[in-house]
């Protein structure tokens, strides 16, 4: 997988939380190799700024409800067989909660 198949609409969930979540992401205008965009969780009415990059075969992806501090990481692969259209991983709020499994994928 590359950072230019990160890039677009991912679409899926995060276990144990209820609504579904919405990711989108571009080239980051600044670090090359980088994603940059938001995430959406479903019945809420934010957005939140979501900066990524991919490392051996890892995708890192951080979100930040103030624009400033992480306040939720996630990391994931892509599952081997979806041609990098789908991902999973864990979800973390933070370093205190245990991690929740998520799954997305990108949407057409």
């Amino acid at each position: 997988m590359t950072d230019k198949q990160l890039q677009g609409e991912w679409v899926g969930s995060i276990n144990h939380q209820s609504e579904s979540v919405r990711l989108v992401l571009g080239p980051h205008p600044e670090w090359q190799g980088m994603v940059k965009g938001s995430v959406e969780r479903a019945g809420l009415a934010s957005s939140h700024p979501m900066v990524g990059d991919l490392n051996n075969g890892t995708i890192t992806l951080e979100e930040s409800a103030d624009g400033t501090h992480i306040t939720g990481t996630w990391l994931g692969e892509a599952s081997p067989a979806s041609c990098g259209r789908e991902i999973r991983g864990s979800f973390s709020a933070s370093e205190d909660d245990a991690p929740q499994d998520f799954v997305i994928q990108k949407q057409p």
